[in-house]
């Protein structure tokens, strides 16, 4: 057996970094600081504190066009080049130590305030904060310097203080676990949850997954119990209250619960076939507490109605809390820095996710696919499938129109105006069509379709539209003085409702009384008693009609709540991560990557079918769970590689 080290050399370790707008140093005591320093004062503890803040993943804040990942991994985008790491090595399966964006632990750049985390994967930014959280936690009672112009008592201050500390600690566990699989990030000897020391003996066999999901569920008890369920500055807007630590613990119930994460009873690494009941009802507790917190007021929360939606995702004005969204019950901390997610702007993040080639952007982008659109049902609730549907008003002609209105909120369908303006030099609509109608023409095609096929590069026929993209962002219009500003929300209050939609059916049907239930929606005014009713909030609030009764059975409602989490979350980085905990990831991508093909017909009319893309999509069992570097399992005997790597 190979002498193991310590992982708190390798993957705890810190480093003196700035951290927080306040500019404080997180100053670690093991560096050889003392430990006073830090956590003795009001203000140097908080930025301690803040230093997990800053770690909580944000897509929008970094130009390391993170977009081409979020989408393309899964089956609801499609990266347009064929050289770049997603394409090549990603969707080929190629994951070992390949340390791009998702994958990996790498912790090398701290960096300071509004800087791009570009060496920081996202795993590698939670270990970080784990063990920070941990030493904030565990100092708490040195902090007796107390700043008395803030409005708070030192109670309330230190009671804020250590409550955002487990509800953090809880979420970056959360982050590792559903990557890599179930592991120990705190020490339990003795029974506590304490930080990992020198001695700690990691060679150990691996936990389940739920044993994973009560640690992390008992930092949120300790969190929600600590927290206020509403901050009172404009400058706190944002921070985790008690809603966002009954939403951690759901979530992580609903992952514990799932196929995949089913790992009792010596499932792991592949779960089981069904979901665990035990876990469900603790996940479907936890979404109760937290939906009936918003439902009984007090917070800051809302689900967004119809018409201020895409507020979830930009809305104006930094000094009036424009990156902040009121749906998000967890998400970063926005940064104030023109070059990153703040404001919207030509040069700035983002530009490689959403915005095209032919706009202005980079030749690296993602493009939406025949899989996501055909998630869209109809507005009778009808499913959609290769330009055909049961809906006898559905027109395969207009296949497009008649569809659940976040279709086009999302995504620019062939036909649709993407410009306020005519664009100098190309077309203002989508003209996706493939072939040459005019035989006097050299090449009568669509314009979009010629320009990428004429560069090489993979055509869907669609462009992504709204979350991060606003209308009239592009250099053609060039309105980019709006004052708009992006976020990416990382749990929102549509989750609550579609995770209780999930697990209520797979324990009560989509029918059944859920224990507990019975609390009215404050936008939709509808009352939620079953599955059903929880899931018919988030169609009925943008417009959508109720799940069609037919599908009121376990396994049609099931997948009917999946299409709707494939919907709602579009582009949002989570159907990647639903397709693993559901189990259903290879299945998905053996039937493929689809485009459409439109041909332009004599009399002006077009035709629609699925094109099957010539694009990698290699998942195997092993793709399940991530691969540890082999430069930390073999250090050790016991605790083993995830299976196949």
């Amino acid at each position: 057996m190979k002498k193991y080290k310590s992982l708190l050399i390798v993957l705890f370790a810190t480093v003196l970094a700035l951290v927080s707008c306040e500019d404080y140093l997180d100053k670690d005591p093991e560096l050889g600081i003392n430990a006073d320093e830090v956590y003795s004062e009001y203000y140097t503890f908080k930025g301690a504190v803040d230093r997990g803040n800053w770690l909580v993943m944000n897509y929008v804040a970094t130009s390391t066009n993170w977009g081409a990942y979020i989408g393309a991994m899964s089956d609801e985008q499609q990266a347009v080049k064929n050289d770049m790491p997603v394409y090549k090595s990603i969707n080929q399966g190629v994951w070992q130590d390949s340390h791009w964006r998702d994958f990996g632990m790498n912790y090398r750049s701290e960096t300071a305030y509004g800087a791009d985390p570009y060496y920081n994967e996202p795993s590698g930014k939670s270990l970080k904060a784990i063990r920070a959280m941990g030493l904030a936690i565990e100092n708490i009672e040195m902090l007796s310097d107390f700043p008395a112009e803030i409005g708070y008592t030192p109670t309330e201050l230190k009671n804020q203080l250590l409550g955002q500390a487990y509800a953090l600690r809880a979420w970056h566990q959360f982050e590792v676990i559903r990557r890599y699989g179930p592991i120990l990030l705190v020490d339990t000897v003795g029974g506590g949850r304490s930080t990992f020391t020198k001695t700690y003996n990691f060679d150990q066999v691996r936990p389940t997954f739920q044993r994973c999901a009560d640690l992390i569920a008992a930092d949120c008890d300790e969190a929600y119990e600590l927290l206020p369920n509403k901050w009172t500055s404009s400058t706190d807007i944002g921070r985790l209250t008690k809603t966002s630590a009954l939403a951690i613990k759901a979530m992580t119930y609903l992952y514990a619960a799932s196929p995949l994460m089913n790992t009792q009873d010596g499932a792991y690494p592949l779960g089981q076939d069904s979901y665990n009941e035990e876990y469900a009802k603790k996940g479907i507790n936890a979404m109760l507490a937290a939906l009936k917190q918003v439902a009984n007021g007090g917070t800051r929360y809302q689900l967004y109605d119809k018409d201020h939606y895409m507020e979830n995702w930009m809305s104006q004005g930094y000094e009036n809390g424009g990156a902040i969204t009121n749906e998000a019950l967890l998400q970063p901390v926005p940064t104030n820095s023109d070059n990153y997610n703040l404001p919207m702007n030509r040069s700035g993040s983002g530009t490689g996710w959403f915005l095209p080639q032919h706009d202005g952007g980079w030749a690296v982008f993602n493009v939406p696919t025949q899989n996501a659109v055909d998630k869209f049902e109809t507005m009778n609730g009808y499913p959609v499938s290769n330009f055909s549907s049961d809906d006898p008003e559905f027109d395969p002609a207009n296949p497009y129109e008649g569809r659940d209105p976040r279709l086009k909120k999302f995504i620019f369908c062939p036909g649709d105006d993407m410009y306020l303006s005519e664009p100098e030099g190309a077309a203002r609509t989508n003209e996706a069509w493939s072939n040459d109608t005019d035989p006097s023409e050299k090449d009568g095609a669509g314009f979009h379709y010629k320009f990428y096929r004429g560069k090489q590069l993979v055509f869907t026929g669609y462009f992504s539209a709204g979350k991060w993209r606003k209308l009239g962002y592009n250099k053609f219009d060039n309105q980019y003085s709006q004052n708009y500003y992006r976020s990416f929300p990382l749990i929102r209050l549509a989750d609550m409702y579609l995770g209780l939609a999930e697990l209520a059916n797979e324990v009560y049907g989509p029918t059944g009384v859920i224990p507990g239930a019975g609390f009215i929606d404050k936008t939709t005014g509808l009352e939620v008693n079953s599955a059903k009713d929880a899931l018919n909030v988030i169609r009925a609030r943008i417009g959508m009609s109720d799940v069609r009764d037919e599908f009121l059975n376990v396994s049609d409602f099931r997948e009917r709540v999946r299409n709707e989490w494939a919907v709602e979350f579009y582009g949002e980085f989570r159907r990647w991560k639903d397709m693993r905990r559901w189990r259903i990831a290879k299945d998905v991508f053996n039937q493929g990557i689809y485009g459409v093909n439109v041909t332009k017909n004599n009399d002006g009319t077009f035709s629609y079918v699925n094109e099957k893309l010539n694009v990698p999509r290699v998942f195997e069992d092993k793709h399940y769970w991530y691969p540890l570097d082999n430069k930390y399992i073999d250090m050790f005997s016991m605790f083993e590689q995830n299976p196949g790597w």
